[in-house]
């Protein structure tokens, strides 16, 4: 993915909080539509609580660094799982559909990615049987595989949006100091 580009007639504070969102651990790390789902909850939790005010499709894609159609697909997603909702006329755009805190990363991974998606890739093929110790690596590699991915589903049950977007303006502050709402 290229990096966003931002405008000088932005916002400085909502441009710096995308910034460190796009800095932050929380972004770019995963499976890109965990990634994408993420960033656009966690800026339209700031954009909520900073400004009191919906996110357009257009912003979020300028925020994640992606053509706004993906970030739509993403959007009808979450909106599927009732995770946003659409609000028209000023101050619209995509919106929370339950409280910041009752919106878990985990929910948000459930919600975009397929039913039998893996967080770590396996073996594109079968592995080489005449080989005695490829099938033995493989299941090896299975099992190691499936133990990583329930500590990361438990660690993102943990985290949820109000946390991860409070995180991430305690870090635009500390990097940017009082200056930053």
């Amino acid at each position: 993915m290229r990096k966003a580009q931002w405008s000088i007639a932005g916002d400085e504070r909502r441009r710096r909080w995308l910034v460190e969102c796009h800095n932050s651990g929380y972004v770019y790390n995963m499976n890109s539509r965990l990634t994408v789902a993420a960033h656009v909850l966690g800026m339209i939790a700031f954009c909520e609580r900073e400004e009191g005010r919906g996110v357009t499709s257009e912003e979020l894609a300028e925020s994640v660094g992606t053509n706004a159609v993906v970030v739509r697909r993403v959007l009808s997603q979450l909106k599927q799982a009732g995770l946003i909702d659409s609000r028209r006329g000023a101050g619209g755009g995509s919106v929370l559909a339950r409280p910041a805190s009752e919106i878990t990363l985990r929910m948000v991974h459930e919600a975009v990615q397929d039913d039998c998606a893996e967080f770590i890739g396996r073996h594109a093929s079968a592995v080489g049987q005449e080989c005695q110790v490829a099938p033995v690596i493989a299941s090896y590699l299975d099992e190691l595989y499936r133990e990583a991915e329930e500590a990361l589903r438990a660690t993102l049950a943990r985290v949820t949006i109000e946390q991860m977007s409070l995180d991430v303006m305690q870090r635009l502050r500390s990097r940017h100091g009082s200056q930053v709402a």
